[in-house]
């Protein structure tokens, strides 16, 4: 016959005041990892072109961008915001750009009326 000194029920471990990924100190403390901020990002490299101008915009090396997209390190409020800004400067890019080729499109257009 073995006798076990082991408990019959299973040990509850007691709950953490913490969050795992908190510290007193402000310089250890995480970024949060979440796949929402994850894949925001890699959504904003590849409207932007490359992962290059992203990381560029972030002041960051590509290897950092990469650790950030790999869950390795988490995306910081700072990231989302700076990566927002560079989208918007594009999108805005973009558009003055249509709107000078819709423009240019219209003077031909009035002169070809008139030929008629």
């Amino acid at each position: 016959m073995m006798i076990s000194a082991a408990p019959n029920e299973p040990r509850q471990t007691p709950l953490s005041p913490q969050p795992v990924n908190c510290s007193q100190k402000q310089e250890q403390r995480g970024y949060p990892i979440e796949i929402r901020r994850m894949v925001g990002m890699q959504t904003a490299f590849e409207i932007l072109g490359g992962k290059g101008r992203l990381a560029s915009a972030l002041g960051i090396t590509v290897r950092s961008l990469n650790y950030k997209l790999n869950a390795e390190r988490g995306v910081s409020n700072l990231d989302l915001t700076l990566a927002a800004n560079t989208l918007e400067t594009r999108g805005m890019k973009m558009l003055d750009h249509a709107r000078k080729l819709r423009d240019e499109i219209e003077p031909q257009a009035k002169c070809m009326g008139n030929a008629a």
